[in-house]
C-alpha cells in the first residue's frame, strides 16, 4: 500500500532519532496468451526453465513503450488487487465477477499483491498451495484479457507490525516497534524495530539458518518466477512495494525538518520556530491543515523536499539497487520472459527525485526488459484535507517521475496513485488532474485500490475512462475532457504493423458511429463491445499499412447525455 506522504514532510515533527479455471463462451480479443489454446495449470516446464520463449508471446519493452506480442504500442490500465489479512491467507475478495467488470471498464491490466510471508512462511519452504490461489485470479485475469503485474508487497516491512516479510525474516536485534503519529506509516520513522528490520534486509545479515535475508527474499522471488515462467498473463514483476529506508531515514528527515523550520523563519518575520513547536502543529489536525496549505507555496515546498534528495539517492545508489540486481538475478535464471519492474524509495512518492538505475542481465549488459514503476500521492492522502491536493505539487510529482523515466529510457507504469477511499465529488477536480498528467506522460498506471465503492464511487470516470489501448505505431498525444465528452487520440503508424488499433471508450463518451471522426479514414473503423452485453465500446481503427499520422476525434457527449 501507499505510505502516506504527509510522513515525509512531517514525520520528524513527530519523532526523532532513536526512537480451478472457469471456462467462457468466447475468448475476449487481445487476451493475453494464445487464445486458440487450450488453458494449462499454471506450472514451469523444469526442462526448459530460463530459457527464453518466443517472445510474440509477451509484452516486452522498446526504448519508452511497451509493446504487445503483435508489436502494437500498449497502454496499460488497470487496479491494485490485493489482500493484506494473514487470517485470509493473502486472499482478496474479488472473484471472476470483479475481473470481468474490469475488463468491461476498459481496464487491461491489474497489479496483484503477492507476499513473502505468504510464498515462503518458514526458511527455505515455499507454501504452494498459497501460490495456488494466486493462480487461480492471474487465470480469471487472464480470461477478461487483463496483464498481471505481481506486486512483492510490503508495509513496515513484516508481518508482526503489518505485513510483508515472515517473522523470521524480521531482524530486529531486539529494537522495540514504537508507533506515534497520526497515521500508521509513521512507524517507519518511530520504530526501532521496523527501521532495524529494514537495516538488517539492506545488510543482508544472516537468519537463524545461516543465509542472508536478503538471499532469501531473491530465492522466494526465484520460486515464483520460475511458476510463472511461460505465462503470457504474467506482465512482469513488481520487485519490492516501497522501499523504506530504516534509519538512514532519520537523517534524511531531519534535513527536511531543518529546512521547513528555516522556511518559516524566512517568510514569517520575526518567527524563529524550534523542531518540539512545529511537532506540537503537525500533530493537531487543525496546525497539520494550515503547514499542509503553507506547503501548496512551490518556492517553500520545493527546497524542503530537495532538502533530502542527496541522501535518498544514496541510499537508492547504495542498498536499492543492489538488492534490485540481486533479485533480477535470481529470476532471470528462471525467466528472462517478463518485464522487471523497479520501484523507488517511498521518498519519490511526493517528488524527491529518485536515483535508481537500470539493471543488468545475466550478460551484463543492460537488462532490455524493464519499466520504471513509481508511484504518486499529494501529502494530503488520507487526511480530511484529501480533496484540497495542490495541483502544482501534484504536477511536480508526476513532471519528476516523467523525467526519471526519460533519464533511464524506460516506459513508466504508475504502480499506484489515487486512494480516494470513500470521497465524495470534491475529489474529482483532483482526481481529473492526475489523469491529465497520465495523458501528458503517455504512461501506464494502476490506480489503488479496487474497493467495493468502486463501481458506485463519485471518481468512477477517471477509472472507467476512454484512452488507446493498443496502437499500430507510435502515439503521439491523447487527451479527454470530461466535462464536454470531447477526446483525441493522435499516432504515428508503423507500416510492419498488421494489427489493429484499439481505443477504449466508456459508454457516456461513445456517441455512436456517427459522432467519431477518423482521419485519414483508410480502411475505416468497427465498434465492439467492452463485454457481451454492455454498452462501453472498443473503437477498432484498421491500419493503412502506411507511416501515417492518424487522428481520431469525439467532439461532445453523446446527445442523449447531455
Amino acid at each position: 500500500m501507499r505510505k502516506r506522504v504527509t510522513v515525509w514532510v512531517g514525520i520528524l515533527l513527530v519523532a526523532l532519532p532513536g526512537v480451478d479455471l472457469d471456462s467462457r463462451a468466447q475468448m475476449p480479443q487481445d487476451v493475453p496468451g494464445n487464445p486458440g489454446a487450450q488453458q494449462q495449470q499454471l506450472r514451469p516446464h523444469a526442462s526448459s526453465l530460463g530459457a527464453a520463449v518466443p517472445q510474440d508471446r509477451f509484452v516486452t519493452v522498446e526504448g519508452r513503450r511497451f509493446i504487445d506480442p503483435q508489436g502494437r504500442q500498449v497502454v496499460l490500465h488497470g487496479l491494485s488487487v490485493i489482500n493484506k489479512s494473514k487470517a485470509a491467507d493473502y486472499q482478496s475478495w474479488h472473484g471472476p465477477e470483479e475481473f470481468a467488470a474490469m475488463r468491461e471498464w476498459g481496464m487491461n491490466c491489474i497489479r496483484l499483491g503477492i507476499f513473502w510471508d505468504g510464498v515462503e512462511p518458514e526458511p527455505g519452504r515455499y507454501d504452494d498451495e498459497y501460490i495456488e490461489k494466486v493462480d487461480k485470479r492471474i487465470a480469471w485475469a487472464r480470461d477478461n484479457g487483463l496483464y498481471v503485474l505481481l506486486d512483492m508487497h510490503q508495509d513496515l516491512f513484516s508481518v508482526l507490525y503489518s505485513n510483508g516479510a515472515p517473522e523470521w525474516a524480521t531482524l530486529t536485534d531486539g529494537k522495540s516497534h514504537i508507533r506515534k503519529g497520526s497515521v500508521w506509516s509513521d512507524a517507519y520513522f518511530t520504530s526501532p524495530a521496523v527501521q532495524t528490520a529494514f537495516d538488517n534486509f539492506w545488510a543482508n545479515k544472516a537468519c537463524g539458518d545461516g543465509v542472508g535475508v536478503q538471499e532469501h527474499f531473491a530465492l522466494a522471488w526465484q520460486h515464483v518466477a520460475a511458476r510463472y515462467a511461460h505465462e503470457p498473463a504474467i506482465l512482469g514483476y513488481d520487485l519490492f512495494n516501497e522501499p523504506g529506508p530504516g534509519s538512514q531515514g532519520v537523517a534524511a528527515q531531519l534535513l527536511m525538518v531543518a529546512k521547513f523550520a528555516e522556511a518559516v523563519a524566512e517568510k514569517d518575520a520575526g518567527s524563529t520556530p524550534t523542531v518540539p513547536e512545529l511537532m506540537k502543529q503537525w500533530l493537531d489536525a487543525g496546525g497539520r491543515s494550515k503547514l499542509m496549505a503553507r506547503l501548496a507555496d512551490m518556492d517553500f515546498y520545493m527546497p524542503i523536499i530537495d532538502a533530502a534528495q542527496p541522501l535518498f539517492a544514496e541510499f537508492e545508489r547504495t542498498k536499492v539497487m543492489p538488492m534490485f540486481q540481486r533479485v533480477t538475478d535470481a529470476i532471470r535464471e528462471v525467466d528472462r520472459n517478463h518485464i522487471i519492474f523497479l520501484e523507488t524509495s517511498m521518498s519519490a512518492n511526493m517528488g524527491v527525485y529518485s536515483g535508481i538505475e537500470p539493471v543488468l542481465g545475466p550478460d551484463g549488459k543492460r537488462e532490455p526488459l524493464q519499466a520504471y514503476a513509481p508511484h504518486g500521492y499529494d501529502i494530503v492522502v488520507d487526511t480530511p484535507d484529501l480533496a484540497s491536493a495542490s495541483s502544482d505539487r501534484v504536477g511536480l510529482i508526476f513532471a519528476r517521475h516523467g523525467e526519471t523515466a526519460e533519464r533511464l529510457g524506460m516506459p513508466m507504469l504508475v504502480g499506484e496513485w489515487g486512494a480516494y477511499g470513500a470521497a465524495g465529488p470534491e475529489i474529482l477536480p483532483s482526481a481529473r488532474f492526475v489523469v491529465r498528467q497520465f495523458e501528458n506522460l503517455l504512461c501506464s498506471d494502476t490506480y489503488w485500490l479496487f474497493g467495493h465503492n468502486i463501481p458506485d464511487s463519485a471518481y468512477f470516470e477517471v477509472l472507467d475512462r476512454p484512452f488507446p489501448v493498443r496502437i499500430a505505431g507510435t502515439l503521439l498525444s491523447y487527451r479527454s475532457d470530461p466535462e464536454s465528452g470531447a477526446f483525441t487520440c493522435v499516432w504515428k503508424e508503423d507500416p510492419k504493423v498488421t494489427a489493429p488499433n484499439r481505443i477504449y471508450l466508456p459508454k457516456r463518451v461513445y456517441p455512436g458511429k456517427e459522432g467519431i471522426t477518423l482521419s485519414p479514414t483508410g480502411k475505416g473503423f468497427r465498434v465492439e463491445p467492452a463485454r457481451q452485453g454492455g454498452e462501453s465500446v472498443y473503437l477498432v481503427v484498421a491500419p493503412t499499412g502506411e507511416t501515417v499520422e492518424r487522428h481520431v476525434s469525439i467532439a461532445q457527449f453523446p446527445k442523449h447525455l447531455e
